[in-house]
């Protein structure tokens, strides 16, 4: 019970710690002049623009919860009244949150995202769906293109050379799952679905954990399902909802136990690791490879290593396909260094969104978990481990996650941290029994319901509005050719979005990257039908300009 509560205080301690910090970083990035719109500050314009009311939030959960701490006293606790006790959630419970879950990030995918696929990251893995389903695994370029190829060419976009076609360098598993839809006209459709069924794995999950446990069960799928960061990454085009839903997936199969149900989750987890980077699920995965190690489960070990190895080899395959030696920019090492100071720094800024973005007792739960980490069951330290290892892992990426919703980088943990979070429980009721707990979690439930998400979805909207009515008003003229400048506009080089089959659109050409005879050339194969779009234009549509200061 002493160690129970000393861990839950030492939660709440961290949790005000990263509320403050977070107020504290906000105000470097404003005096630094980095949520100026300049190029690679997204993440810290979204984070000035829009924590400030959820570092709030957060700050006053810490102190409230703790103001509830000092005022209980445990020996004044009825002896068998200490617990909570509710029905477990049934199928029908589980399949209306799931349905929930996809309904309302579908939604939002129209009326929030405007279906428009945000980042450049997003809209290449439609890009290559589009061209898996014509049929082919890069698209070709007409030659009379090949020679204003880097005028043509998306942002992320591989241009191969000795095919003179165009590939998307990401791996391809996401784009595979989204061809379907794409071929279908209903590209939006796929996180959703994907949302509906992270829910129903976490159940399965969450039952398999804590059977008979109708609270940790209940908890795990509230916590899940008003998440801002799980309905706002599943309205979008990014690949982390897949990767999200096959850890869940797979932990839900693991968690069996029987022989069929882990060769399933190993074909999942093939899978899993070619969605878009091997990374998110090969870091959730280990320390559950790891651990089938050090119990000398050598058959499920060869299994694990025979599945995961061809899927290893297939990944490699593909990137020596779509990244060409002398294309890559110096191999895949080359994207990581030894962590400063400043990379630190935006680690521990992510790592507050990764608390805002969530109710607010989430936070205090999944920490008080890991403080006790010793006591927890094996998968759980398994997911406690995928956690860190995460985490850890970024500190080696120097980079800012760029565009995002909440913790993208960390998105594919989402489901650790909740199933972590119900294991904090335990904690959360010695310290604040059961009376003050089950006002604490309803409460936190009540704000991120509220509160939380409709402020995130108004402001996610005001965010993302510009950029949709500006490539939409690019890709809409009457017109074979657009030239478009972007220059002066914020992410002005994300109008440059062809597609691959140039066929449903104007061809998008950067006009100043064209030499004066090529353009010429464009004129001449397009008379009076290329159209030119001035910086003025996309301004005047609500699109940034972009800030002059420099660095």
């Amino acid at each position: 019970m002493r160690a129970d509560r000393r861990a839950f205080w030492w939660a709440t301690v961290i949790v005000l710690c990263t509320a403050l910090f977070g107020f504290i970083g906000r105000t470097q990035i404003l005096l630094d002049g980095l949520a100026l719109p300049r190029v690679g500050t997204i993440f810290f314009r979204l984070y000035a623009l829009h924590e400030a009311l959820f570092l709030l939030i957060l700050l006053l959960s810490a102190v409230l919860v703790g103001a509830l701490a000092l005022s209980y006293q445990p020996s004044d606790a009825v002896p068998g009244r200490e617990r909570f006790t509710i029905t477990e959630p049934g199928n029908a419970a589980l399949g209306v949150l799931a349905l929930l879950a996809l309904v309302v990030s579908a939604v939002a995918a129209s009326m929030v995202m405007h279906r428009l696929p945000f980042s450049m990251d997003e809209w290449n893995a439609d890009f290559q769906a589009r061209i898996f389903a014509s049929g082919r695994y890069a698209a070709p370029l007409p030659a009379a293109l090949r020679s204003i190829v880097h005028a043509i060419t998306p942002v992320f976009v591989t241009y191969l050379p000795d095919s003179g076609s165009w590939v998307s360098p990401y791996l391809p598993g996401y784009a595979l799952l989204k061809t379907p839809f794409v071929a279908l006209g209903i590209p939006t459709l796929l996180n959703p679905l994907l949302a509906a069924l992270t829910v129903l794995a976490t159940g399965g999950a969450a039952r398999r954990l804590w059977p008979g446990d109708g609270v940790r069960q209940w908890l795990a799928l509230l916590l899940l399902v008003t998440s801002s960061q799980f309905l706002a990454t599943s309205a979008s085009s990014y690949s982390m909802p897949a990767h999200l839903c096959l850890n869940m997936v797979w932990l839900y199969l693991y968690l069996r136990g029987d022989r069929r149900s882990f060769t399933a989750a190993l074909f999942v987890g093939a899978f899993a690791l070619a969605l878009h980077q091997p990374f998110p699920h090969a870091l959730f995965v280990a320390p559950f490879l790891v651990r089938l190690v050090r119990e000398r489960r050598w058959q499920r070990v060869g299994a694990a290593v025979l599945v995961y190895g061809a899927s290893a080899v297939a990944c490699l395959a593909w990137m020596r396909l779509a990244q060409p030696i002398g294309q890559g920019g110096g191999g895949l090492l080359s994207a990581f260094a030894i962590p400063g100071s400043a990379i630190v720094w935006v680690n521990a800024l992510s790592f507050s969104l990764l608390l805002t973005w969530q109710a607010p007792v989430l936070g205090f739960l999944a920490l008080a978990a890991f403080l006790r980490a010793r006591q927890l069951d094996k998968p759980l330290a398994d997911l406690a481990w995928g956690v860190v290892l995460t985490l850890g892992f970024y500190l080696l990426y120097p980079s800012t996650q760029g565009h995002g919703w909440g913790h993208r980088y960390a998105y594919q943990i989402l489901g650790n941290l909740v199933l972590l979070a119900c294991a904090g429980l335990g904690p959360m009721l010695a310290t604040l029994g059961e009376r003050r707990t089950r006002i604490a979690v309803s409460a936190a439930l009540l704000v991120a319901v509220a509160i939380q998400l409709p402020l995130r979805a108004v402001r996610i909207e005001r965010f993302v509005a510009p950029f949709a009515t500006g490539y939409n008003y690019v890709t809409s003229r009457n017109a074979d050719v657009v030239l478009v400048h972007g220059g002066t506009i914020w992410y002005g080089i994300d109008m440059l979005r062809n597609d691959p089959s140039f066929r449903g659109q104007p061809l998008v050409v950067m006009a100043d990257a064209l030499t004066p005879p090529q353009l010429a050339e464009l004129l001449r194969a397009h008379p009076g039908r290329v159209v030119e779009i001035s910086d003025d234009e996309l301004a005047r549509l609500g699109m940034i300009r972009r800030s002059r200061l420099a660095y």
